[in-house]
């Protein structure tokens, strides 16, 4: 039905009988109606170039809100399928008062939800452009739309400004595979220090849900093991607050760890607050402790987290000498702290640092660290803190269409007290089928649905060579 000279974008669930109005055939749209949305990228980008056209507005931050307003409808006022939905606009119904029903929405997100958003954030898109978000999203079940969300959010975010970090949206195929090769079991802390949407931190908590629904036979008990590694085992940083929100949001949909999810920049342990400092080291803090100018310095032997899975930026070098203190790595040869430092070099260190002994983690790492000459010291400084588990090569074109940069997955488990060993196995491998064609579109097998991708033989070469090795981590038990 069109409701406008050029507005087809109202649906209709049948044809009017004889004598029937608009009002009459205007049946409530219901959450057994919705249905999951394959490309949420695509509607938001339709939505992005509709508010270019009309406002000048932050284009993520307005179409996160509204986003937001749906979740919140979907999670609270559609319990049965035959639940009413309020994220819509009628065939008769006016821009204004479909447009306040949003607004009302999204004030009730940011009450039940409140670290979120604060009271004052408001949605400030017109009527117009909001019913017109309205239409193109009324349609969908976002909840059960699988895992559409943070990568959505991130391709927006790469198109304006992360491409010039060198920090790219993570495939999920890549996010599996470092998941299942490091394997975080219920016990374990897992942190992500650039968590852009969350993705490592949402694919290692449903690897703990399935362990816990296979482990507790009682409903109620499974809830409560959920929520409770949600909140207590996920930590995730980020400096960019807008992604932080999407995190938190993408973990409302999956059972809500959102505690973890801080926007802070990870390399300036100055600005890490309380919580975070003493989330991060496992214990409270003392007094003269919290004074403590670095990571390093903070630290008894036994701190840290279990695991850490990430996919740092790359590019550029950070120059503020405040931060620079805090590394070893900012030091040269004669002991004297470095003009710069390439931001990923920060991040591994920052990333062991975190680590407690015995800890695992996987990273993605520019090729050059691996075989550069100039680099040396680097990997000698990770030798010395650290056994190296796995490299994983990845193909050209996994990080397509936004680079072409060579990277490589870096597996490590820090030493213990006396346990360094000079010469051990290490497990190597070279993936040759991204499921991405050279535009950086999936590449999938005959089924049309399966990526045309070799990484979960990768995880899975990985994960016996590991478990001949005798790693506790990678051992076929039921607690695995």
């Amino acid at each position: 039905m069109r409701s406008g000279t050029n507005d087809y974008s109202k649906p209709i669930w049948r044809l009017p009988r004889n004598g029937e109005t608009l009002e009459d055939i205007d049946e409530p749209l219901t959450r057994d109606k919705l249905e999951p949305v394959a490309d949420l990228y695509g509607v938001l980008k339709d939505l992005e170039q509709n508010i270019l056209a009309h406002q000048t507005v932050d284009t993520f931050n307005e179409i996160f809100k509204v986003v937001f307003a749906k979740l919140y409808d979907e999670r609270v006022n559609l319990p049965k399928p035959t639940s009413v939905v309020r994220f819509r606009i009628g065939l008769t119904e006016d821009r204004s008062t479909a447009a306040n029903n949003i607004r009302e929405l999204f004030e009730g997100a940011k009450k039940k939800w409140r670290d979120v958003y604060g009271p004052s954030d408001a949605i400030v898109l017109n009527d117009e452009t909001l019913t017109y978000a309205v239409k193109i999203l009324q349609p969908y079940h976002l909840l059960q739309s699988g895992d559409v969300l943070g990568a959505a959010f991130e391709l927006l975010v790469n198109q304006e400004m992360k491409g010039e970090m060198g920090q790219y949206f993570t495939p999920r195929q890549v996010v599996d595979m470092m998941v299942r090769m490091m394997a975080p079991s219920i016990n374990e802390t897992v942190c992500d220090p650039a968590c852009g949407s969350g993705g490592f931190l949402i694919y290692a908590m449903r690897r703990v849900f399935k362990y816990i629904g296979e482990r507790w036979d009682d409903a109620d008990d499974r809830a409560e093991q959920r929520k409770d590694y949600a909140q207590d085992n996920l930590i995730g940083l980020d400096n960019d607050p807008r992604l932080v929100k999407v995190a938190k949001a993408y973990m409302i949909m999956e059972n809500d760890g959102r505690s973890g999810m801080f926007s802070v920049d990870a390399l300036d342990y100055d600005a890490w607050e309380k919580e975070l400092r003493e989330r991060i080291l496992g214990r409270t803090l003392r007094t003269s402790e919290y004074s403590a100018g670095t990571l390093a310095d903070s630290r008894l032997e036994t701190d840290g987290v279990e695991v850490v899975l990430t996919n740092p930026p790359f590019a550029g070098a950070i120059e503020a000498p405040t931060t620079l203190r805090q590394y070893a790595l900012a030091l040269d040869a004669s002991g004297k702290q470095r003009d710069k430092v390439v931001r990923a070099n920060l991040f591994l260190e920052r990333c062991l640092d975190i680590l407690e002994p015995g800890g695992r983690m996987s990273i993605v790492l520019p090729q050059g660290l691996f075989n550069n000459v100039n680099v040396q010291y680097i990997r000698d400084f990770v030798d010395e803190r650290a056994r190296v588990l796995a490299v994983v090569g990845l193909h050209p074109y996994t990080f397509k269409p936004f680079t072409l940069a060579k990277t490589s997955v870096l597996f490590l488990q820090k030493w213990r007290d006396e346990e360094y060993l000079a010469d051990y196995p290490i497990f190597t491998a070279l993936s040759t089928r991204p499921g991405k064609t050279k535009l950086g579109a999936p590449l999938y097998l005959e089924d049309g649905r399966t990526l045309d991708c070799d990484m979960d033989d990768v995880a899975e070469a990985f994960l016996e060579w590991a478990r001949k090795q005798e790693f506790s981590f990678a051992r076929e038990t039921d607690e695995s």
